[in-house]
């Protein structure tokens, strides 16, 4: 059912999401482990997420700049992905629907965007301190119940977003093959 995916792009395009939620003819008792896995898919990469921040809060505690800007850089590299694909990929699907609820999401996206990048240039100088990195794990706490008692609930049954969440996680595990049953 889905192509394989390879450094983001599809073997069938450009590898930018497909916004139409179109029917699919295959759909079967499979597709309620789909979604399950879409769902499980979401909060684990907020999992992942929180444990990328944890460890950064250990570099910062540690005061070794190279682990931090190393930690930091896989951090923001993956939520600012994370960002993206959400509204690339999984927003357009149920706009429509829920229009004032994804643009308070949006707006949470760009308050992280701008604390990303205000926290960067603290590691840049070396300067980011610990409770600056605990405000930004705390509203990400908030987000991400946020975004599962909302979107990740509108989602669920969405086949178009488990293809958008495939081409995140492809693109952060290069390696990994998708195969056209998955």
């Amino acid at each position: 059912m889905f192509s394989a995916v390879q450094n983001g792009r599809s073997r069938h395009g450009n590898g930018r999401c497909k916004t139409k939620n179109m029917p699919d003819p295959q759909a079967s008792a499979s597709s309620s482990m789909r979604t399950t896995e879409v769902k499980a898919r979401l909060l684990g990469d907020h999992r992942a997420l929180e444990e990328l921040l944890a460890q950064l809060t250990g570099a910062i505690e540690g005061a070794n700049p190279p682990a931090l800007c190393e930690q930091w850089t896989r951090f923001e590299q993956n939520l600012r992905d994370h960002l993206d694909t959400e509204e690339r990929c999984l927003f357009p699907l149920v706009a429509a629907a829920h229009r004032n609820d994804i643009e308070e999401l949006r707006a949470q996206h760009q308050h992280i965007r701008r604390a990303l990048s205000e926290l960067g240039l603290a590691v840049d100088l070396h300067t980011l301190r610990k409770a600056s990195a605990d405000e930004l794990i705390v509203y990400l706490q908030r987000h991400a119940l946020q975004e599962d008692q909302s979107l990740y609930q509108w989602l669920d049954e969405s086949v178009a977003a488990q293809r958008g969440l495939r081409a995140m996680f492809e693109r952060r595990e290069p390696h990994a093959t998708v195969t056209a049953d998955d």
